[in-house]
C-alpha cells in the first residue's frame, strides 16, 4: 500500500516537486493524488506537506518539518566500499551522491560522497546500501505526527483514510 493524500490537501504542489519518482500528480490549489504503482513509501512528500495532508502506507499522519531538519543522507566513509560498488550513486534519482576523494579513506576513486543541496532523503540509497554506509536522519518513525495531536477534523478524516485503506485489503 503506498502514501496517501487526504481532503485537507491545499494544492501547493509542494509535494510533487519532492517525490523522487513522480508519483504525485494534481493541479495547483486542488487535491493531489499518489499513484500507488509509483510510490516507493519513501515520505519525501509528507516532509514538505504544510497541511500535513499525507498519510503514511499504515494511515498515520507525516508531520512537516522545517527545511533545515529536512532528512538527509550520512555516508558513513569508513564502511563505505567506494568504487565498484556505487549502488547509491546509481539509484540515486537527484543525482545526489558522487565519488569524491577523502582524506581519511585510500580508494583510487573516492567514497560515495552527499551533495545535501540535491538529497531530498527519499531513503533509497539506504535502502540500496548493502555495507550500512548511509543512513537517513530522522529515520522514518520521528515523522509522524501522534495522532492526538490531530484537530477533531483531522481526525475524522484520518479516520476515514485509515477505513479505506483496511477495506483494500491492507492491515492497518
Amino acid at each position: 500500500m503506498s502514501y496517501s493524500i487526504v481532503e485537507t490537501c491545499i494544492g501547493c504542489t509542494a509535494c510533487t516537486k519532492r517525490c523522487p519518482t513522480n508519483a504525485i500528480t494534481g493541479e495547483r490549489n486542488q487535491l493531489h493524488v499518489i499513484d500507488p504503482t509509483l510510490c516507493i513509501d519513501c515520505g519525501a512528500c509528507g516532509i514538505v506537506c504544510p497541511p500535513e495532508a499525507i498519510l503514511n502506507t499504515v494511515g498515520d499522519v507525516c508531520r512537516s518539518v522545517k527545511k533545515n531538519e529536512w532528512p538527509k543522507a550520512v555516508v558513513i566513509e569508513e564502511k563505505c566500499i567506494g568504487s565498484g560498488c556505487e549502488l547509491c550513486i546509481n539509484i540515486c534519482p537527484f543525482e545526489a551522491l558522487s565519488l569524491q576523494h577523502s582524506d581519511r579513506i585510500d580508494d583510487f576513486f573516492g567514497v560515495s560522497t552527499l551533495d545535501e543541496k540535491k538529497c531530498t532523503g527519499c531513503r533509497l540509497c539506504e535502502d540500496v546500501c548493502g555495507w550500512d554506509a548511509i543512513h537517513i536522519f530522522p529515520l522514518k518513525s520521528e515523522v509522524l505526527k501522534d495522532f492526538e495531536e490531530l484537530t477533531p477534523e483531522e481526525k475524522v478524516i484520518v479516520t476515514a483514510a485509515r477505513k479505506i485503506k483496511e477495506a483494500s485489503g491492507f492491515k492497518v
